[in-house]
């Protein structure tokens, strides 16, 4: 499965609408919108993130004009996200993008 498929399937199911950036605010409901158009009326719909997964890959595989639509839109939504991975164990952990001003953590 190609990591674009993959990253668009998880923020749709986990319903990652939220953007930092004005050119993101704008690319994500547009992404969505051009996937749903693109599988409206479509039998059984894909539901779990596998099979959005699955159907992504397909069509991009089928319509290469459409993955780059979509990775264009991805691309631009993703600018200015953060992103945070974190593996292990403790007992707080915080994920930050920018701080204006002072920050105290006890």
């Amino acid at each position: 499965m190609d990591p674009l498929s993959l990253a668009i399937a998880g923020a749709l199911v986990a319903g990652a609408a939220t953007a930092v950036s004005e050119s993101a605010t704008a690319a994500l409901p547009t992404l969505w919108r051009r996937i749903r158009e693109r599988f409206s009326g479509r039998t059984p719909t894909p539901a779990t993130e596998a099979e959005i997964a699955t159907a992504l890959h397909e069509e991009f595989t089928r319509d290469p004009s459409f993955r780059r639509e979509c990775e264009d839109l991805w691309n631009r939504a993703s600018t200015g996200t953060v992103t945070n991975t974190f593996h292990g164990e403790a007992k707080n952990v915080v994920q930050t993008h920018e701080v204006n001003g002072g920050l105290t953590m006890q």
